[in-house]
């Protein structure tokens, strides 16, 4: 049996999202939040199978007729809009990339979630991988460890690209050292090797440095990362992240592309940055679907993609209200792939 993670460009079934609800932290800009998942379903819609989580604190009939607005379908026939919808299953947070399931080649993983390292409440996120085993169809194997999504990035290689200040945190699995959390990510996600960041994370970042946040793999040998920009308050962060994926790159013979780093300030809280990022985008089989944030740098960093993934359709979102929150596209999504 083959328990290695599957990169994102494997064959996807249906994104998930986790609707936005208003008794939450994103009371302060729930309009503009729920217009950013609106956006988000119907371009996710067009090109994939969508899973929606509704929280029991949204009233459905409402939200399908919004639905019915959005996208011209009515409630019946909502699974031809590509639209499927869960009100079973509540949720804490929006952000399920970190706490849904994760699909390897013989099964689903769900970790342990505890809010990034205790921050944040999370005992309803970490329930979501096991309650949605009658959608996935296949085994979910519950491990009794606390990994999140968003911090785990492989290839086919089964080479792990991630950032050790969230995989090994005293705050997440106490007690495990380097070696204990490589022996078991071996195990649950049948990695191979490890290629290591270090000490980087994006001002506002709450996840202590997610890889999805500043590095991704585009393909086998190739990876995009957040470019170094010296206007940014985060320019010597970035400055290491350049230097150590240069070394990396070296060592496990990548090929790299730069992303541009914007810089863009909260439009509900006055002067404070927000962890802008486009290597926050989600991969889902021909179609690459990109945040962007009204800034100049957009541009850019869809040619860098496009050039990156020249067999793909680039598909942007605005996604400047989930920064808000900390997060952008890639953390506000999970894909479910096949088995």
């Amino acid at each position: 049996m083959n328990s290695a993670l599957k990169p994102e460009w494997s064959a996807v079934r249906a994104i998930v999202i986790a609707w936005p609800y208003e008794d939450s932290d994103w009371q302060d800009n729930y309009a503009q939040a729920e217009q950013c998942y609106w956006a988000m379903l119907t371009a996710f819609s067009t090109y994939s199978d969508v899973w929606v989580l509704l929280h029991s604190s949204i009233n459905k009939a409402q939200w399908l007729e919004n639905l019915e607005k959005e996208f011209g379908c009515s409630a019946a026939n909502a699974r031809r809009c590509a639209v499927s919808v869960i009100d079973s299953i509540d949720y804490d947070d929006t952000w399920i990339r970190d706490y849904g399931p994760l699909t390897t080649h013989s099964d689903y993983v769900s970790f342990c979630f505890n809010g990034w390292g205790g921050k944040y409440p999370a005992a309803l996120d970490t329930l979501v991988g096991k309650k949605l085993q009658p959608w996935l169809g296949g085994v979910v194997h519950e491990s009794e460890y606390f990994f999140e999504g968003g911090a785990l990035e492989v290839n086919d290689s089964g080479v792990l690209l991630a950032n050790k200040d969230c995989v090994i945190d005293s705050h997440r699995n106490l007690g495990l050292n380097q070696a204990a959390v490589e022996a078991v990510l071996a195990k649950e996600l049948g990695v191979k090797a490890f290629a290591w960041l270090e000490g980087i994370q994006l001002t506002g970042d709450d996840t202590d440095g997610h890889i999805d946040t500043i590095a991704r793999y585009v393909a086998n040998d190739s990876v995009v990362y957040s470019g170094p920009n010296p206007r940014h308050p985060d320019a010597a962060a970035l400055q290491a992240l350049k230097s150590q994926i240069s070394a990396l790159a070296a060592v496990h013979n990548w090929q790299l592309a730069e992303l541009p780093t914007p810089i863009v300030y909260s439009q509900v809280e006055e002067g404070q940055l927000l962890p802008a990022t486009y290597a926050n985008f989600l991969i889902c089989n021909d179609v690459v679907f990109v945040p962007v944030y009204g800034v100049s740098e957009d541009q850019i960093a869809v040619d860098v993609l496009t050039t990156a993934m020249p067999n793909k359709t680039i598909v942007t979102v605005r996604c400047e209200a989930l920064l808000e929150q900390h997060g952008s596209l890639h953390c506000a999504t999970m894909q479910i792939g096949t088995i």
